[in-house]
């Protein structure tokens, strides 16, 4: 089929009451302070001779810092005019998971990942660049959880059955996760990981950092930003999601996004295809496609539900909007929708990396214990959100079987004692919906950069936006903010008559 992208999407990619923060103060005092003061051995990374990279130890737990000590991997590339530097600049990739220490570029190989999302501006002339692996992650102390042998139905309109064994799919991770890690498990959230950037910072001998983040990393900077204010300096929040966090309000929200952006597409399609002649005409064919399907059981769930998924994430992507009517027509046509690529074997064992991390770092937030509330929940998304993520946003997560309640409550991020800085945000964004950027620059008082009519996750330095781009960069390299919000043209949509 020409034209159309063939993705498969993962459902489960995507704290309310601020809580006292560990006083700065204290945290650089007492047996704190000997982690600030360590001098790690930096040498030429092994993905990049030009980046040094080195490893700090931090607190398993920030409450006994004599206790039990974990890794954090770092790594610097200085910067390349000295006269003009500023400072250092951190930043995350998002997830929860995402390495920012390395990353796989577009020829396949492991490479830096701030040199790497940083190319394309002058970031490198002004700041070294400073990448981590967050704790739990990569090549710093892993957090390791077994994956249970049962698998979890894909699906975009579950029946009792699925629910019941989605249930039990995140029952079992939960339980993989806790008798695996059981230690690791209560330490691997953002507040903690919010401390260890602030030893990160003592140990490279800064005052200040600045600090771009995408994603869920807008939470890591805007906690950091709570708990440290004195040392940060300039801030950057692309794709964000709610200031106040809620992990799965924040799924949710993705699913009513995604409907928005089929409802768009549906709009622009009338007329230009044999479709329908108005928006709620093309609904229903798309409607009655999807309930022609067969809801037979795969891999990657029935092609019904592949469909849902497909036309959910195609919907985001304005440019895609013609391969999108195109898949929607020959899918009528023949009545089948194909699979994506053969099928693998299921992950099973003891695994580390992205989905671990991913997991525990969600069950920082309330989640409701009471299966009815998901249940309810999931007839309703199954009935009027099944696009995209769609229904899996509201069905039960690991988190709901959680043994005990958070080590501490989660950070309702405030701005008091540090610059304004700028929330970026895609007006069509599924991962993170467009009205919690809204929500976040209110709440910090930051400057709104809205990608307009534009559905793609992750702006700055990365989509090619000159808009937003020179927006982002003037102001982490001079200080200089838009004089109001800021809306920025998206991608356009195909130039169809």
């Amino acid at each position: 089929m020409p034209g159309v992208r063939r993705t498969v999407v993962a459902a489960l990619l995507l704290a309310v009451a601020a809580a006292t923060a560990v006083p700065v103060a204290a945290s650089q005092s007492g047996g704190v302070r000997e982690f600030y003061e360590q001098q790690p051995r930096w040498s030429p990374c092994d993905f990049d001779a030009e980046v040094s990279c080195a490893s700090i130890e931090v607190p398993l737990d920030y409450g006994n810092p004599g206790g039990r000590r974990i890794s954090v991997a770092v790594s610097r590339q200085p910067a390349t005019d000295p006269a003009a530097r500023r400072g250092v600049l951190f930043s995350n990739p998002g997830g929860p998971g995402g390495s920012g220490l390395v990353t796989v570029n577009s020829g396949g190989a492991t490479v830096s990942w701030p040199k790497d999302r940083f190319a394309s501006t002058s970031l490198s002339r002004h700041y070294d660049l400073v990448g981590f692996d967050p704790r739990g992650v990569g090549r710093s102390t892993p957090l390791a959880c077994e994956e249970p042998a049962v698998e979890r139905p894909l699906t975009s309109r579950p029946s009792e059955a699925d629910f019941a064994a989605v249930a039990e799919w995140a029952r079992r991770s939960q339980a993989g996760c806790e008798q695996v890690s059981g230690d690791l498990v209560p330490h691997i959230n953002t507040r903690d990981t919010a401390r260890d950037m602030d030893v990160l910072r003592g140990v490279l001998g800064e005052e200040k950092i600045s600090y771009v983040g995408y994603s869920y990393g807008t939470y890591l900077g805007a906690v950091y930003g709570t708990l440290f204010p004195e040392h940060l300096d300039r801030s950057v929040l692309d794709s964000a999601v709610p200031g106040d966090m809620d992990w799965r309000r924040t799924q949710m929200a993705g699913a009513v996004a995604a409907r928005r952006n089929v409802e768009q597409w549906a709009a622009w399609t009338a007329g230009r295809y044999d479709l329908g002649t108005t928006r709620d005409e093309v609904l229903t064919v798309v409607a009655a496609v999807s309930g022609a399907l067969p809801e037979t059981p795969e891999r990657f769930g029935s092609q019904r539900s592949r469909f849902d998924r497909e036309v959910g994430y195609l919907a985001t992507l304005r440019p895609d909007w013609d391969d999108l009517a195109e898949l929607v027509r020959e899918t009528r046509e023949t009545g089948t929708f194909p699979s994506p690529v053969p099928p693998g074997e299921p992950v099973s064992g003891v695994v580390t990396g992205y989905v671990p991390v991913n997991q525990t770092v969600h069950c920082e937030t309330e989640w409701p214990a009471d299966l009815d509330v998901y249940r309810r929940d999931t007839a309703r998304f199954s009935e009027e959100y099944p696009y995209g993520a769609g229904a899996a946003t509201a069905m039960p997560d690991p988190c709901t079987f959680r043994t005990g309640p958070p080590k501490e409550r989660a950070t309702e991020p405030r701005r008091h004692g540090y610059l304004a800085g700028l929330v970026v945000q895609a007006e069509g964004d599924v991962q993170t919906e467009y009205s919690g950027g809204v929500e976040m620059a209110r709440k910090l008082g930051h400057r709104l950069v809205t990608v307009a009519d534009d559905g793609d996750h992750g702006q700055y330095a990365r989509r090619g936006n000159t808009c937003v781009d020179d927006a982002v960069t003037r102001y982490l390299v001079d200080g200089t903010l838009p004089a109001a919000d800021l809306t920025c043209p998206g991608k356009p949509r195909p130039d169809v008559p």
